[in-house]
Formats: structure tokens, C-alpha cells, sequence
């Protein structure tokens, strides 16, 4: 007797936000509320229409923040997907570094300029990595892997722990700081799995280092 494993899996697209206007004045947004700078939006309807061309997601979970909402519209607008806004997918809590320029936080002692270092890091009056992990595993146990293709919506620091948690490399975390509108492809197959995941970037984004 022959028997075939069946490994089920759901394919999950992850976004960074296109441009905001807190990236084009090199401001670290972190939860504060900027919308899409006018080249970010143009950026959000020329990856949509490219994108839905292959691809159909059945759902859309986006971060609450207006940058984030803003990038998630051209996505689902022509095709009547659902959204799904979800606090979990939210951009990391940077407490009082909120709103500051880069500059101006990099030069404060109380800050963490050491990427690979902030694990258990906590920023006055913000969040850990680790707490983020801890939100983030949340959001992805309780996606079904049997369920919907779906795409997400979030924020940088965010994406970094969840590449992290889909990995499976906690407490490491990656450096690599995604750019606005970069697109990652993973066929998910539960959080207690490492994953491969696909980089997608588009010709006609004007992607940005933007250091966060």
C-alpha cells in the first residue's frame, strides 16, 4: 500500500507600506498617523494592478495605521475583497521616539542604534521586539492553514519579526529593514515551521532606504 502525504498549506503575501510622508521628512513614524506621500500612493495603484493581474487574494489584513489603509485600497477596491484591520499587524510601538527625525533619535542616548539589539529593548513609554513577537505569533496561529490565500499589510519593524517568527529563528531577528512596497511570498504551513520566503520587488516603485 502506498500512502501520499498531503501537505496543506495557505499562500500569504506580506507588504510594507508604500512611501509616507514621514518617510520622505525622515521621520521615525513609528504609531503615529502619516498618509502616503503623493509618489507612495501612485506606487500602491501601479503594484496593485500589476500584482492582481496574477494573483487573487480571498482576504486582505491590514495594520490600522492610515499609511497602511492607504497602501491596502488599490489592492481590493476593483475586486470587492474583504478587509480585515487587525491591531496585531500594527508598527512597533517606539513610545517617545515617535515623531522625530532620524537624526534626532540617533543622537539620544536612551535609544537602541543597534539593530540586531532590541529584543528586550524597550523604548520609554513603548514595546518590545519580543512583545511584538509575542502579537504576531498570535495573528498567524489563528490563521487556518487550510483557509484563504490572503495578503498583509503592515510596517517594517513588524515585517522583520515575522520573518523572524516564520523562520523560526526567535529570539534572532533579520537586520535587513524591508523597503516601502517590497513584497515577500511564503507558502504557509503553520508557525511551528521554518519557511521559505520569496522577495518580490517591483520595476516601477521608486523604493527608498528608509531606516527604522
Amino acid at each position: 500500500m502506498i500512502l501520499f502525504v498531503i501537505e496543506v498549506q495557505v499562500k500569504i503575501f506580506i507588504i510594507r507600506h508604500f512611501e509616507s510622508e514621514a518617510n520622505v521628512q525622515h521621520i521615525l513614524a513609528g504609531r503615529k498617523d502619516y498618509p502616503l506621500s503623493p509618489r507612495g500612493a501612485e506606487d500602491a495603484k501601479n503594484v496593485a494592478s500589476r500584482f492582481l493581474r496574477e494573483y487573487r487574494p480571498q482576504i486582505v489584513y491590514c495594520s490600522p495605521l492610515i499609511r497602511a489603509l492607504q497602501s491596502t485600497i488599490p489592492f481590493v477596491i476593483s475586486k470587492g475583497t474583504p478587509i480585515i484591520v487587525d491591531e496585531r499587524l500594527v508598527e512597533h510601538d517606539i513610545g517617545v521616539f515617535a515623531g522625530r527625525t532620524y537624526s534626532d533619535v540617533e543622537s539620544d542616548p536612551r535609544y537602541e542604534n543597534n539593530r540586531t539589539k532590541r529584543w528586550e529593548w524597550r523604548p520609554p513609554l513603548g514595546e518590545t521586539y519580543e512583545e511584538i513577537a509575542a502579537r504576531v505569533e498570535s495573528f498567524f496561529s489563528a490563521l487556518s492553514v487550510d483557509g484563504s490565500d490572503c495578503l498583509i499589510v503592515t510596517h517594517a519593524v513588524t515585517m522583520r519579526i515575522i520573518r523572524g517568527l516564520l523562520e523560526n529563528t526567535f529570539p534572532e531577528y533579520p537586520e535587513h529593514i524591508p523597503k516601502n512596497g517590497e513584497m515577500w511570498e511564503v507558502d504557509f504551513r503553520g508557525v511551528e515551521n521554518s519557511h521559505v520566503i520569496a522577495t518580490h520587488l517591483f520595476d516601477d516603485v521608486d523604493y527608498r532606504n528608509n531606516r527604522v
